[in-house]
Parts: structure tokens; sequence; C-alpha cells
């Protein structure tokens, strides 16, 4: 159809047309409008921005207190380990530290890096790094013959 033109300018076949005999589509009962309006307002979350690279938002302020307070009772955990030298093995003491040095490690990166927010890309990347020095660290150690005595 072509358009039609009205006192406005014209209308196309996107605009609705009001016909003759019939309310305009807002005083119509049960239209979008009403329901709109007599729905309660959706209360907006506070979104944080985000930066280019970013997958998800920041944690609040609160989940970094969190994790710091759960950094301080690991780290005193390990600090009364120390106290116990002689009464427990040492292999058993050396498993424990490195288990919490690994769980100290990941939250760090995890949270305080930003790496839970970032592209996986990133991540990948991190831990590559960290397998690499690994690896390239136990090769300089058998080099030297540490682990034959």
């Amino acid at each position: 159809m072509a358009d039609e033109p009205t006192s406005a300018g014209t209308t196309t076949e996107a605009e609705p047309r009001e016909t003759e005999g019939e309310a305009p589509a807002e005083d119509q009962p049960g239209t979008a409008l009403e329901r709109a309006e007599a729905a309660p307002p959706v209360p907006a979350r506070e979104q944080l921005p985000m930066l280019p690279g970013e997958v998800r938002p920041h944690p609040t302020p609160q989940r970094y207190v969190m994790i710091a307070a759960i950094l301080v009772v690991v780290t005193s955990a390990e600090i009364g380990l120390y106290y116990l030298q002689g009464d427990v093995p040492d292999g058993l003491i050396i498993v424990f530290l490195l288990i919490s040095m690994a769980i100290k490690f990941s939250l760090v990166a995890s949270w305080y890096m930003h790496l839970r927010t970032d592209k996986p890309i990133f991540r990948r990347f991190f831990v590559l790094g960290i397998f690499a020095a690994v690896t390239l660290y136990l090769i300089v150690l058998t080099t030297l013959h540490v682990f034959s005595r």
C-alpha cells in the first residue's frame, strides 16, 4: 500500500493506523501501554562498568574483604604449623604448605589480578606461563643434580 497523507505527515505500514469508530490504541483496555503502567517497577541492578576484555563485572568490595580474610586464615595456619615442627612429620608439613600455597596463589591470581573477570585467553596464557616456569625450574634442578643426593 502507498503512504497515506495525514495532518502530521505520512504514515507507513509500520506505523499503527487508527480507523474510524475505534479508540486510539493507548485508550484500549489491555494494551501494551496499560500493561506497562500497571506492572510494578523493576528495581535496576547497579551494573559496574566493564573494561574492554572483561567478560563479567568486578566483585563488590565486600567480596574482596572476604577473600582477604580467607588469606589471613590460611597464612595464620601456615605460621601455626611452624610451631608443630618436630611433632608432625616433615613430609606432612611440606604437603600442607604446598596445598596452602596453591590455595593462596589461586585466590590472589583469580580475584586480585582479575583473572576471573577477564577473557579466558588471559587465564590460559597465565597458566601456560606458570607451567613453563615450573618445568624450567625442575629441568635446572635436575641438571644440577639436586634430586640425586
